[in-house]
């Protein structure tokens, strides 16, 4: 398992060479599963959002922090466009995924792979909204009965390329950084909108829980 924050200063890079880096991940908000990467190509193709699913990702390589991908800059170039000004919407989606013959994970829970089914025209009441990891850094996090802390990191898992964990930087403490752990199981609702997420303990409950006194304490026990 990975931080997501990590993930976003990987080199990413095509089938014949780099494309640029990620900056942005960009997941749904019921299974909290990664369903698209956003990538910044910097000049290379300026003004568009370059969206790949995880299917298209065939090697993650911690030591050297890239991230291969199986198809060319070509295929890439001649996606369909996206602005990058605004936010993804249903067609944006449609076209894309109908471009790299990925399946629509909320018809079948796929991850995106390829469909040898039909694709349905409208997006169904299992369609989820995609949420910016990038934006829900920073959230308020509320216990029941008070305030935890923020959203400092999430980490996920590359079999299934879940967010597994969502790392929450205390309150409690102005001066060092400690961190606490929750799954997406521990989430009680989220305003996305107000930027709030609230979990099901009280501040008692999450006080037993394992503080960290550093962040990179947490991947080893994973």
């Amino acid at each position: 398992m990975f931080f997501t924050s990590d993930l976003k200063t990987y080199n990413i890079d095509a089938s014949d060479g780099e494309m640029g880096k990620i900056k942005d991940i960009y997941f749904d908000d019921k299974k909290w599963a990664i369903r698209y990467a956003v990538v910044d190509t910097r000049k290379w193709l300026p003004g568009r959002k370059v969206l790949l699913s995880p299917t298209s990702f065939i090697n993650l390589n911690e030591a050297n922090e890239n991230l291969e991908v199986e198809f060319d800059k070509e295929t890439i170039r001649n996606s369909p466009a996206i602005s990058d000004e605004q936010a993804i919407s249903y067609e944006d989606e449609d076209s894309i995924i109908r471009y790299y013959g990925w399946s629509k994970y909320w018809v079948d829970n796929a991850l995106g792979g390829t469909e040898n089914g039909s694709l349905t025209e409208e997006p169904t009441a299992d369609k989820n909204d995609l949420r910016s990891e990038d934006e829900t850094i920073g959230f308020k996090v509320h216990a029941n009965d008070g305030k935890i802390g923020r959203v400092a990191d999430m980490i996920y898992d590359n079999v299934d390329w879940k967010i597994q964990y969502i790392v929450v930087r205390s309150s409690e403490s102005m001066v060092v950084d400690e961190y606490f752990v929750f799954t997406p199981e521990d989430v009680e609702s989220v305003d996305w909108f107000g930027e709030d997420m609230y979990v099901k303990n009280s501040l008692e409950e999450v006080n037993q829980r394992t503080l960290y006194k550093n962040k990179a304490d947490i991947l080893p026990e994973r």
